[in-house]
């Protein structure tokens, strides 16, 4: 329930989230189209395969507050800022020696401890409008600079991969447009359990089908296609609503909806992307609650068990998914008179899979002061796109040429937050009929891209702990199209070492352009 207070605070929000509307299964008769299996494949140089990640993006709309999740632990600064909603280190779930999680996000702890879940800090936009509408559209279309928007960057991937299926993106309770545009429409659906011909004027739905099959099988127009592509598309979700889950997910629209997901990916009938909406509204501008009940306290727990729960019920599957959660921008660093935060700018992801770096936490946290911040928000110090970037070429079976077709006028940078599929081999008991829905992407090893240097904390022999500074410089908002720091090269004659001090502690710091963790001070 979203208290009355937040939708005073945010109209523009209530509005949105009250009135959207997007085309679901009865829309498939005019917008369902199928590309050719002999359409683009994967394009990387012909000498080693192997099968591709499904992409999973989890759609938290409405702004997610990432600093009452990924909580820095600087209590004194965090004190000061957040007031009513601050959160006690003795409270925090332990990631490292810089943040920890908000304790409602326990279910994480597993795949954290296992390394299959990574967490982004200060990702974003290169916009910074502070708009629902503005900014979550920017998100999906992802061309900034682009004047013709007509295409979703899901949907663009899926053009450039080429996959056959005409079930190759689905979007459960989607309303975003990161699917749409494409050259084959995505199937939208609220439940799958509900995507199916209704009966009319006393004909059954399976002699409806049986109809349209019949009287369009002979034909080749466009109409034909779209309507043979719809019975195939019906046939293919009702085989996934027949698989059957005995995991306990969370009883929410959220937990529902992975379930459902975890159902089309059983089936193995070429789902290649999936668009999911979080069951519910970040848009926090008042009363977020307590660490033992309330909004906020709910809403983290449904989502790391529903990701949780996914896992599980996935099994060996996992090894061949990537979840990424997406929102489209992250809340002011001070709270407001009303218990709640604002509109903002960077904000944290978490990032799930077989195929994650995980265990660690990525990116360049900027720093809480006031002069480490853009109008009293984080700075976004990596571009979104950069990770997609990353996940649509080491995971899901794209190169880079094709990666720029996806993101135009965007140059990556390296985050090395995704492993290459050559890191990690399929499973020996990989049901075979996933494994040939999802197809294989071919690679070349020589052409695989080089993590980024990372400079290495060297500790003092007494009263020392460990500590890993950022890879690269701090970076510097920009009015740019892509607010990215690039890494320098490191050689031995550049370097150099720090002293770094906090209550008594101190650690050495040493790499090209230095700097103490969050907290520390250099020694002078």
């Amino acid at each position: 329930m979203i208290p009355d207070d937040a939708i005073k605070n945010c109209p523009e929000g209530r509005e949105g989230f009250s009135r959207r509307q997007f085309l679901r299964g009865a829309a498939l008769f005019g917008g369902m189209t199928v590309l050719s299996a002999s359409g683009i494949r994967y394009t990387f140089a012909a000498t080693t395969n192997e099968v591709p990640d499904v992409v999973v993006t989890l759609v938290l709309r409405g702004g997610f507050d990432s600093l009452s999740a990924v909580v820095p632990t600087d209590e004194n600064l965090m004190r000061k800022v957040r007031g009513e909603i601050f959160i006690p280190n003795s409270s925090l779930l332990p990631l490292d020696r810089e943040f920890g999680l908000h304790p409602a996000l326990k279910k994480f702890m597993p795949l954290w401890e296992a390394k299959e879940l990574a967490i982004v800090n200060t990702l974003g936009a290169p916009t910074h409008s502070r708009s629902h509408f503005d900014d979550i559209s920017d998100v999906a279309y992802a061309a900034y600079g682009e004047k013709d928007k007509r295409s979703g960057w899901i949907a663009r991937f899926l053009d450039v991969a080429g996959n056959g299926s005409a079930v190759q993106s689905v979007g459960i309770g989607s309303t975003t447009r990161q699917l749409i545009g494409g050259k084959a429409a995505p199937v939208n659906v609220e439940s799958i359990i509900n995507f199916r011909l209704d009966s009319v004027f006393g004909y059954k739905a399976e002699d409806l089908a049986g109809f349209i099959d019949e009287t369009h099988g002979r034909w080749t127009n466009i109409w034909a296609t779209q309507a043979k592509s719809t019975i195939a598309a019906l046939d293919q979700i009702a085989m996934a609503s027949a698989q059957k889950s005995v995991v306990t997910y969370p009883n929410t629209g959220t937990g529902n909806r992975f379930r459902d997901v975890a159902a089309l990916l059983k089936a193995g009938i070429g789902v290649r992307a999936v668009d999911i909406e979080f069951q519910g509204d970040w848009d926090m501008h008042a009363n977020m609650g307590t660490l033992d009940d309330g909004w906020l306290t709910s809403y983290l727990a449904d989502l790391a068990g529903s990701i949780s729960a996914f896992r599980e019920d996935l099994g060996v599957l996992w090894s061949r998914v990537t979840v990424v959660t997406v929102t489209e921008f992250g809340r002011r660093v001070s709270q407001n008179q009303s218990a709640g935060t604002d509109h903002g700018w960077g904000s944290s992801t978490f990032v799930a899979g077989g195929g994650v770096n995980g265990g660690k936490i990525h990116g360049r946290f900027p720093g809480l002061d006031n002069k480490q911040l853009k109008d009293g928000d984080l700075v976004v110090t990596a571009d979104y796109r950069s990770l997609l970037s990353e996940i649509l070429t080491r995971r899901a079976g794209i190169t880079a040429e094709g990666a720029a077709q996806v993101f135009p006028n965007f140059r990556p940078e390296v985050l090395s937050v995704m492993k290459h599929l050559s890191e990690t081999p399929l499973p020996e008991n990989f049901p075979t009929r996933v494994q040939t829905a999802l197809g294989n992407v071919a690679y070349d090893p020589d052409k695989l891209p080089i993590a980024a240097p990372v400079a290495s904390a060297t500790p003092t022999p007494t009263n020392t702990v460990e500590a890993t500074p950022s890879p690269t410089p701090t970076a510097k908002p920009s009015n740019s199209s892509s607010p990215v720091a690039t890494a320098s090269p490191t050689t031995k004659s550049n370097k150099k070492t720090i002293t770094c001090v906090k209550n008594g502690k101190t650690i050495r710091v040493t790499g090209t352009n230095p700097k103490c963790p969050t907290g520390y001070k250099i020694k002078k």
